[in-house]
């Protein structure tokens, strides 16, 4: 099952860089918003992952389109970026400002070759389903 999880290394380096190079002073209240959004990332990844159930979401032979991605056309990414955010703000992280705009520019980029790839397999289907949802958030 993990090899439909696209696990975005720029947010992995990103953390990464955060934890190292900077782990700040943090009060119970960051540390309760940041392990939220962690958390908040964690489940809507799984919840991706469980209703791309056996599309192999690198090379994609279905559209997914239900569930998370009913509201979403990329909610895994969205799904690192609140894990990104969480863990950043839990460890008092001020790289998590240089790191997580960073990470989400670089997935941006992905997306968008990714949209083409998706405009090319799928035609009309996922020009669609691209009107009609978001590429990330409302």
């Amino acid at each position: 099952m993990l090899r439909n999880v696209p696990i975005p290394s720029e947010h992995l380096v990103g953390i990464a860089a955060a934890l190292v190079l900077d782990r700040g002073p943090t009060t119970p209240a960051r540390r309760l918003v940041g392990w939220s959004l962690a958390a908040a990332g964690v489940v809507l990844a799984a919840r991706c992952v469980r209703v791309a159930g056996r599309v192999h979401l690198a090379a994609p032979d279905d559209l997914v389109t239900a569930g998370p991605y009913a509201v979403s056309r990329n909610p895994m990414y969205l799904a690192w970026a609140l894990l990104h955010l969480g863990v950043g703000l839990a460890a008092g992280s001020r790289w998590t400002l240089v790191t997580l705009p960073a990470a989400c520019g670089w997935t941006h980029a992905e997306v968008l070759r990714e949209e083409r790839a998706l405009t090319e397999r799928f035609g009309t289907r996922y020009r669609t389903y691209r009107t009609t949802v978001p590429r990330y958030l409302r």
